[in-house]
This record gives structure tokens, sequence and C-alpha cells, in this order.
């Protein structure tokens, strides 16, 4: 004859943790369920912001590789314009409206670029493109200054280099030929990589000069 199974009562402890928690669970319930909801509504949200947003980007950038000309690249901006797109629409711009002979047009729209993607990794070049145009208009003045802040806001962008040496041709064509020599050697030891740099050895070279080297860690 089988002896019956006996089922012991849960333990003291075990009853007073299940019935503190069915008091919690009653207590705050309707706090608990709002806040999974509004999980999950936020949620919804962030979902349906990244589809729409994927969306827009797929637009701009089918509606930038349609665009023909200014009028275009224009179109970009206008209705997507904070968009990666509507930044190299912007590029665009400023080098056609150069080639069209309007430097005034083209600075309007790296200065436009500038105001809306300052962190953006063309911003430097945007900047160096407005130095370039002052440059070519006859205001080496400006121009020098605009590089001065190419060299010193953006140090580490591809721009950089090429502002140093921009510089220095204005100061050599302003028969300044030991301040250019000078700033020749100095695009040619701090950016040794940069195309810059092998432009300015050779201004040196015709300025009869070498590049000096930077000092040797000790020295």
């Amino acid at each position: 004859m089988e002896t019956p199974q006996t089922t012991l009562p849960p333990a003291p402890d075990e009853d007073l943790s299940v019935a503190r928690w069915e008091l919690a669970w009653e207590k705050h319930k309707k706090s608990i369920l709002a806040a999974v909801a509004a999980a999950a509504v936020a949620g919804i949200a962030v979902l349906g912001w990244w589809i729409n947003s994927t969306m827009a980007a797929e637009a701009a950038q089918k509606l930038l590789a349609e665009a023909n000309g200014i009028e275009g690249y224009r179109a970009v901006v206008e209705k997507y314009p904070r968009s990666m797109p509507a930044a190299d629409a912007l590029m665009l711009i400023a080098a056609a409206q150069r080639e069209a002979g309007d430097p005034a047009a083209s600075t309007a729209a790296f200065q436009e670029f500038l105001q809306k993607f300052p962190k953006h990794e063309l911003a430097g070049g945007a900047l160096l493109g407005v130095g370039q145009n002052q440059d070519a208009s006859g205001d080496t003045k400006s121009a020098m200054a605009t590089y001065q802040q190419v060299v010193t806001q953006y140090p580490d962008s591809y721009a950089a280099p090429f502002a140093a040496y921009s510089e220095a041709e204005i100061l050599l064509r302003g028969f300044q030929r030991d301040e250019a020599r000078r700033s020749f050697n100095m695009v040619a030891s701090r950016y040794p990589q940069s195309t810059a740099a092998r432009m300015a050895s050779n201004q040196l070279s015709r300025l009869g000069a070498q590049p000096q080297q930077p000092p040797q860690p000790g020295q």
C-alpha cells in the first residue's frame, strides 16, 4: 500500500515574500503598466522616426543624383535642408557658382554650408573655399585671415595644409620673400605627408632654400 504524499506548507519567509510582492503589485500596478505602455509607445515612435529618416535620406539622395545644375541642387537643399545630400548639394552649388564667375554667390553657398553643417567633415574645405573666393576677388587681406582661421579652427582637416600654403603664396605674390619662405617651410615641416608640403618644397627650391627638418626627439 502506497504511502500518500504530503504537501508541505510554504516556509514562513516564502509566504511573507509572496505577500509583499502581491501587495506591492496591487499598490503600483497602475504606474508599472503605464510605464510599460509609455515604453512601448516610445519604441514605436523611435521606429517610426527611423523609418521616416531612412526614407527621407534615400529620397534626398535620389533627388541629388537626378539634379542637373544649380537649380536642381538648390531643390535638394530646400526640400531636405538638414540632410547629408543637402550638404553635398551646397558644395556643388558653390563650385558651380565659382565656375560661372560669380565668387560672391559661391561664397554665400559656402557660408550657408558652414551655418547648417558646422561639424561636417568638409567644413574646413568650405571655409577654404571662402578664402579662395576672397583671394580671387583681390581681397587678399580677408583671404589671409580666412586661411588662418582654417588652420586654427580645422587643424586636422585636409584643408588646413592647403590654407597654410595659400597664405604663403599671397606673401610671395606680395614680394614678401622672407615671410613666404618661412611660411612654405612651416607647411613642409608641419604637414610632411600632404600634397601641400610637396608644393611648398618646390616653392622653397625656386626660392633657393631647402625645407628645414623638424627637430628629432631628444635634440
